[in-house]
């Protein structure tokens, strides 16, 4: 089985309306003002996957910064679960500085049969990962056996849009403090797979993994070898970040069979591309 562990779709109401939510997310607008940045709906994603061969996708809509909006979102997500049910896997988004209701909002997702949350982005947010309100989310989290995808990016290298300065010793931090989370770092982790070649930092990320996403337009080829060297293959989960266009001088239209073949190509045993492309993102997504 091959997923794709980092997808966004956005409901009919955004798609037809952008405008609206521009105006009511400053994250948002920075990101999507542009009529050319896309946004694609639960049917466009289900006909990508057809077309790629994929058989499921972990599903996230957009880490809103009112707690209202959020909600909005993940009702509607959860609508698209159960649509379709063999398809896809949801993942809420809460606002942390939202504190218990934030918390109520993502046991009644839980209970609506979502997985846990993602992608949460401190910075687009705005909250502070070590501080109160994220870490009572996050124990309540563990409680309910639901992992976090969040979001983090390299703190070299090129700008763009988007581009966060979450520190890793943030994440160090709270990994330290709850190490029985289930959290999937995207785009790499922001290069903490190096770290975890200290032993204190690989002891404290036994539940720490690392997707994919986006990583054409980040990183050589080579990173995919280098960091199943680093932390093991059973860490990496394959994710696209779609509908974003990861190989723009290659590709018009969003798809991931040139990122599938740079993967397949990546040297890894059958064994290794088996929990890569699938078995990994099982054994997480799961309560």
């Amino acid at each position: 089985m091959i997923i794709d562990a980092h997808t966004h779709i956005f409901s009919p109401a955004v798609i037809a309306d952008r405008s609206r939510y521009t105006a009511r997310d400053p994250f948002f607008d920075y990101l999507y003002s542009n009529p050319k940045a896309r946004l694609v709906g639960a049917a466009e994603l289900i006909a990508a996957l057809d077309a790629d061969g994929i058989d499921r996708a972990v599903i996230a809509g957009w880490a809103w910064q009112a707690q209202a909006m959020c909600v909005e979102q993940n009702t509607w997500l959860m609508q698209v679960a159960r649509q379709y049910p063999t398809r896809v896997i949801a993942l809420a988004t809460v606002q942390p500085n939202a504190g218990d209701a934030a918390i109520r909002e993502l046991r009644r997702c839980v209970e609506g049969g979502m997985i846990g949350l993602g992608e949460m982005n401190a910075d687009g947010q705005g909250f502070d990962l070590t501080g109160e309100n994220f870490m009572n989310l996050a124990r309540a989290a563990v409680e309910l056996r639901a992992p976090i995808l969040l979001h983090t990016n390299e703190p070299v290298g090129h700008v763009y849009p988007g581009k966060g300065k979450l520190p890793l010793a943030d994440i160090y931090a709270l990994i330290k403090q709850l190490p029985a989370l289930r959290l999937v770092l995207a785009h790499w982790g922001g290069g903490l797979p190096f770290y975890e070649l200290m032993p204190e930092v690989r002891a404290a990320a036994q539940n720490v993994f690392y997707d994919t996403a986006a990583s054409p337009l980040l990183y050589a080829p080579q990173i995919f070898r280098a960091v199943a060297d680093l932390v093991g293959a059973r860490k990496i989960l394959f994710g696209t970040d779609f509908p974003l266009i990861t190989y723009p001088k290659r590709q018009t239209e969003p798809g991931s069979a040139l990122f599938l073949a740079d993967v397949r190509a990546a040297g890894f045993t059958p064994a290794e591309l088996a929990q890569i492309l699938g078995a990994n993102a099982q054994a997480v997504f799961h309560r």
